[in-house]
């Protein structure tokens, strides 16, 4: 049992060594070579974050995106066995934390969040949904593709290179991010509230174009008329063909 706590100990002791740099002698490590054994853990991280938030990366200067991931790496004690659901815990730590940089730019968390949806999406476990490809639009019964995820943020993310975003930009934005049923891809198509209610009641449950339209429209108190519908029936024959719905 001792030689396990020992264990355990010097393991303990190189783990934080990897993580803030700060070495304590450890029986056994050569201390001349024991900065590869941070340099590579410190890459895995590095390489997991900026594959994750590619957009995050090309905002901010080297030395900003450098010293938070470093921060991340020597304070935040991660959870997740997994690598891949890493990056939900910098945006929490981000969130945690508020650094100095969130001021700086006042939408980076929400960028953060818009990409770390995407490796969400595209890593959900399948969801089956019955349907049938060959029905009609106009009066067949609709379903929505399960693999979405309805979203809304205060600055344009997803419609605007994040250099180019500025405070005059923060309003009301919705979006809906799916996964393609065959390649996995993910798409992202920017709504309008009306949308964004009707997206809602459809993954409720099926429902028909005329359904959809009226019932939409009776929670916006508008009256559907003809040019509501015509731009509804575009909508639904749009998002038929993105595959969002079936």
């Amino acid at each position: 049992m001792q030689l396990l706590e020992t264990t355990r100990s010097h393991q303990s002791n190189l783990a934080t060594y990897c993580r803030t740099g700060e070495y304590t002698s450890i029986p056994g490590v050569n201390e001349k070579h024991v900065h590869h054994y941070r340099r590579l853990v410190y890459n895995v991280i590095d390489d997991t974050l900026r594959s994750a938030f590619p957009l995050t990366v090309n905002l901010l200067k080297s030395k900003e995106w450098n010293d938070t991931v470093q921060r991340f790496f020597s304070e935040h004690p991660c959870q997740s066995p997994q690598v891949w659901t890493m990056p939900k815990e910098f945006y929490t730590y981000l969130d945690e934390t508020q650094p100095k940089l969130l001021k700086k730019y006042p939408f980076l968390l929400e960028l953060i969040w818009f990409e770390w949806l995407e490796v969400e999406l595209y890593m959900m476990p399948d969801k089956e949904s019955e349907f049938d490809g060959k029905g009609e639009l106009e009066t067949d019964l609709l379903v929505i593709n399960p693999e979405h995820i309805l979203q809304s943020f205060t600055y344009p993310v997803h419609l605007k290179n994040a250099k180019f975003i500025t405070v005059t930009d923060k309003g009301n934005y919705f979006l809906v991010m799916h996964r393609l049923p065959e390649s996995g891809k993910v798409e992202f198509t920017d709504l309008s509230p009306f949308l964004v209610r009707m997206l809602e009641l459809l993954s409720e449950q099926p429902s028909t174009s005329d359904d959809l339209t009226s019932r939409t429209a009776a929670d916006f108190s508008m009256v559907p008329d003809q040019e509501l519908t015509d731009q509804v029936q575009v909508f639904i024959a749009r998002m038929k063909e993105k595959k969002l719905i079936l």
